[in-house]
């Protein structure tokens, strides 16, 4: 079709049409202007309520506010400010929408929900009032925004968390005002916004969790004193409140014998109780020690708050992942292959110290390093590796160090008037030579990003068998870095692990580019998944679930709610 026709698609092939345009067009017959069909007195509210709220960005109803002072206005701008909330099956499945949303950890009063209950009963008890009506159908509306966003982007923003926050997500190409008419339309509130939620079978495994710990959250478990440590053989009170405790929560703790019987700590239990702790990252020792007596007095309250502060996290990421990566969970300790939504392959890990956290952030893995050399990072140059230098020369040739310039020189340490060195200042790099006893180990996998975070073998093994494994700088130490080249390689026509085995054999540095770079996921955990459709709760090493909680449990501020989207009509790439 040509411009023109495009343009007037009622002119074409109608001749008698295009002779009485052109004569109005030329002036010869007055333009006969019908005067507007007056609106009703919802729309006359709505419109007034819409003109407020893009003058003060903010309009108060009924003890809540609607704040979306762009998108709420254009959408009623668009349908000319008549009310869109006409069926009253789809306002009953809106109000059941954010009735589900407390199954996803969120807050009812962030969607209105006791404004829109009561004025819906309010119109169904009395009369018609074109402000109560006017109010609810915008109140609907900027729940369904609210909620929709929230469901597909958490409504906690991790930016504001962590400034080092890389995980960006552009919306997909929807002007709001379309989505938010197309949805009320159909009616089919809860499809639409089903879609909005991850997909992974950990959300939905989290959601199901939830309501099972709220239902024990109502019939508190009891609470064990301390005392000496609980073991097999042990006797008392204190073994019948943890068998009472354990079963409380789904153990098969029995409580069937009765009398003098469950205050006995027989093998039975200490398997029970093995359970128990390899549930909650412990040693599973079998015995109920200070840690593990911690972990069994947490309240199943807690228990809930931590699901919730993870669903929200699994909304920030699970979305739009690519069909393989792998995943590093900083809290497990553990490093996942993801292969089509489900894990093929783990390994333990080390990650960093509390003093050192290792950060949150996605990369791409891009080569690895056999034989690498370790170059000693400026913070732990200054405050570890050049004092202990200066206190013994020789630990250098200990720990295999040399001394380089920016050329890559040797440098012979007695060179320097080590007096009179600055740590913080110190003009050469200090790195450790290959070896079987270099920290990296004898591999190394890159995905380059500012913090200089990477993956790595280590020479220290032992440690894996620790139930906590914050032992780095930052860095990510992997048990298994074998088999994970082996992932990494898979289909190469030119490395396989055995070719990399041999480079590793010969001592030599070699860098291996991968002919299909591997997305990676570093991120923090605080619950995993079973096959079973059980969780596991995992220790909070670095205290990052308590600021995601007070946000989830902070109502939603004015400044927080044009949110969604936060475009105008043709802005639809939101980054976040």
């Amino acid at each position: 079709m040509q411009e023109s026709d495009q343009a007037f698609p009622l002119l074409k092939n109608n001749p008698p049409l295009i002779i009485l345009v052109l004569i109005v067009l030329a002036g010869f017959v007055p333009v006969i202007v019908h005067a507007q069909e007056p609106r009703s007195p919802v729309s006359q509210q709505i419109l007034r309520k819409c003109e407020y709220l893009e003058q003060f960005r903010h309009i108060p109803v009924c003890s809540t506010c609607v704040a979306s002072h762009r998108i709420i206005p254009a959408f009623y701008r668009d349908r000319d400010y008549r009310p869109a909330w006409t069926n009253s099956k789809a306002i009953a499945r809106m109000i059941q929408a954010i009735e589900s949303a407390r199954d996803d950890g969120l807050m009812l009063q962030d969607y209105h929900y006791q404004a829109i209950t009561a004025l819906r009963k309010q119109l169904r008890n009395g009369p018609d009032d074109p402000a109560a009506v006017a109010d609810l159908d915008m109140l609907l509306t900027d729940a369904l925004l609210r909620l929709s966003y929230h469901l597909y982007y958490g409504k906690v923003n991790p930016e504001s968390l962590d400034p080092d926050w890389n995980f960006k997500r552009n919306i997909h190409k929807l002007d709001p005002v379309v989505y938010l008419k197309n949805v009320i339309k159909s009616g089919n509130i809860q499809e639409n916004l089903d879609k909005l939620r991850p997909q992974y079978p950990y959300y939905s495994i989290l959601k199901e969790n939830l309501q099972r710990y709220r239902a024990m959250a109502a019939h508190p478990w009891p609470v064990i004193p301390n005392g000496k440590v609980l073991k097999e053989g042990s006797r008392g009170p204190r073994v019948l409140l943890l068998r009472k405790r354990l079963a409380a929560e789904g153990y098969r703790a029995s409580l069937k014998a009765g009398g003098n019987a469950t205050q006995v700590f027989d093998s039975a239990l200490s398997e029970i109780v093995k359970q128990f702790q390899e549930q909650h990252a412990l040693d599973a020792d079998g015995a109920v020690g200070k840690n593990t007596l911690r972990e069994l007095n947490i309240p199943a309250s807690k228990r809930v708050d931590t699901i919730r502060v993870n669903l929200e996290r699994a909304r920030w990421i699970l979305h739009d992942l690519e069909p393989e990566f792998l995943i590093v969970n900083i809290a497990g300790f553990k490093l996942y292959f993801v292969k089509n939504g489900k894990r093929q392959w783990q390994s333990k890990v080390m990650v960093g110290k509390p003093f050192w956290k290792t950060p949150c952030f996605r990369a791409t893995i891009q080569y690895v390093v056999a034989n690498p050399y370790w170059v000693v990072p400026p913070g732990i140059l200054a405050k570890e590796t050049i004092p202990k230098i200066k206190r013994d020369l020789s630990y250098l040739k200990k720990q295999n160090l040399e001394i380089v310039d920016s050329k890559g020189r040797v440098i012979n340490p007695r060179s320097i008037n080590w007096a009179k060195v600055n740590p913080r200042r110190f003009p050469y790099i200090i790195r450790q030579k290959p070896g079987p006893k270099n920290a990296l180990g004898r591999i190394k996998f890159i995905f380059p990003n500012k913090h200089f975070v990477f993956l790595h073998d280590t020479p220290a093994k032992s440690l894996f068998s620790r139930s906590m494994r914050a032992f780095s700088h930052g860095c990510i130490r992997v048990e298994k870095p074998m088999e994970l080249a082996d992932i990494l390689f898979k289909g190469s026509k030119k490395w396989n692990r055995d070719k990399i085995q041999e480079i590793i054999n010969s001592g030599e540095t070699t860098t291996i580019h991968l002919e299909h770079p591997m997305p990676i996921l570093i991120l923090y955990w605080t619950v995993t998944t079973r096959k079973d459709g059980g969780i596991n709760f995992l220790h909070d090493i670095y205290n990052r679930d308590q600021k995601i909680l007070i946000g989830l449990d902070t109502p939603l501020r004015i400044a927080n709610i044009e949110l969604p989207w936060q475009v105008t009509r043709n802005e639809t790439n939101r980054s976040y």
